[in-house]
């Protein structure tokens, strides 16, 4: 979506107007949208998730309002494409070698994963899941410390794919249209399961940017 800053008095009441009254009986207005979802990767199982394919109840995970697919007489025009890997904060303990785990690991190997969209059954996208950053690549937090005994360090990290920055991600240089009652589904892969240290899930969140036509009101 184009990143937009009005200057001067803003819009007069009949530009306002003219934005939500169709040109035409019958059209649809356009507004800037996001579809977003939410799902759990299991730590040393999933080499799969798809997003998109149902309806949550908590708002914060999901804001589909129907199952696979935009309700009628509804059309989405996809533009950008996001994956965010919700890892929490990590605490490793010293240790004469310090072991390669963590936050930043699980960006990494996440990352590594590929990703692919499809409508009614048929590839519009396919390609690493490092293509569809926040923006900007992963984001690190890390620092160490030294412990008592010689050579051994403890380190703290945190890490995102990203900062959430409309200005920098992956564009799929034009629009897919997502019509009405047609599914469509966002694909992550990995060629074999990830086994986090610490060993706890993680949650994936993967969103679509773009222009939603909906009826007027």
């Amino acid at each position: 979506m184009p990143n937009q800053h009005p200057k001067g008095q803003g819009k007069t009441i009949q530009e306002l107007t003219a934005g939500i009254t169709p040109m035409l009986p019958g059209q649809p207005e356009r507004i800037p949208w996001t579809w977003f979802d939410t799902q759990t990767y299991v730590s040393a199982t999933t080499t799969r998730l798809d997003f998109f394919q149902t309806v949550n109840a908590d708002k914060v995970l999901s804001n589909m309002v129907a199952a696979g697919q935009i309700p009628s007489p509804q059309f989405f025009d996809l533009y950008h494409c996001s994956i965010c890997y919700l890892i929490p904060f990590s605490a490793i303990a010293a240790a004469a070698d310090l072991a390669i785990t963590g936050a930043l690991n699980d960006v990494d190997r996440l990352s590594q994963g590929a990703a692919s969209f499809s409508v009614a059954n048929k590839d519009y996208w396919q390609g690493p899941q490092l293509a569809l950053p926040c923006g900007g690549g992963a984001k690190p937090f890390f620092s160490l410390s030294s412990a008592e005994a010689a050579g051994e360090q403890a380190s703290m990290q945190f890490a995102s794919n990203g900062n959430q920055d409309l200005r920098n991600r992956y564009n799929f240089w034009g629009d897919i249209t997502i019509p009405a009652n047609q599914n469509f589904i966002w694909s992550l892969t990995w060629s074999a399961p990830l086994t986090f240290a610490p060993a706890t899930n993680r949650a994936i969140k993967v969103w679509m940017d773009g222009y939603l036509y909906r009826r007027v009101l």
